[in-house]
């Protein structure tokens, strides 16, 4: 774990905001003890579209607990680079995504999902051509493990399974 830690932090860009596609300033922020946190976020890689940053396992971002146990969120720069340029949408609900991820240590994949779905649409950001851009670049995803639905197509349906649940438990209420 030693050798993962240092070897996440060498090459690596330290950041506390995240930068959403409409140009707006982000910040993951998390409660533990009663106390409020802003997640740390590490920007890792450089390098060429397709030159995946190995500490990553292939994914564009993840959470890993820091040394006092809090969550910090690694981005793969040059995943997010390629995102920027092709689908912007998608670096926004990765962000909050993964934020979902820091705020719940048991969320899902699924619920971390639903989670960055409800809160793009809660700010405004979900438009009907972004959702449906959102649906297809998960279901272009084609083999995925199966915390995540075992494809795209799946994941994708079980998160719009979870946004309409949670919509209608919150109309019932």
């Amino acid at each position: 774990m030693l050798s993962l830690s240092v070897g996440l932090v060498i090459n690596s860009t330290l950041s506390m905001a995240f930068e959403r596609s409409d140009g707006a300033t982000v910040r993951c922020e998390i409660e533990r003890n009663g106390q409020k946190h802003t997640v740390e976020e590490i920007w890792l890689g450089h390098g060429d579209q397709g030159d995946r940053h190995p500490e990553l396992g292939g994914a564009a971002a993840v959470v890993r607990p820091d040394a006092q146990g809090r969550p910090v969120i690694y981005f793969d720069s040059v995943v997010f680079k390629g995102m920027l340029e092709k689908d912007p949408h998608m670096s926004d609900f990765i962000f909050y995504h993964e934020c979902a991820h820091a705020q719940d240590e048991l969320r899902n994949e699924i619920e971390a999902n639903c989670e960055a779905y409800l809160q793009l649409d809660k700010l405004g950001m979900l438009t009907a051509d972004l959702i449906q851009a959102l649906a297809a670049t998960h279901t272009k995803m084609r083999r995925l493990p199966s915390r995540y639905g075992g494809s795209g197509e799946v994941f994708w349906e079980k998160t719009l399974a979870c946004v309409n649940n949670r919509i209608e438990n919150s109309v019932t209420r």
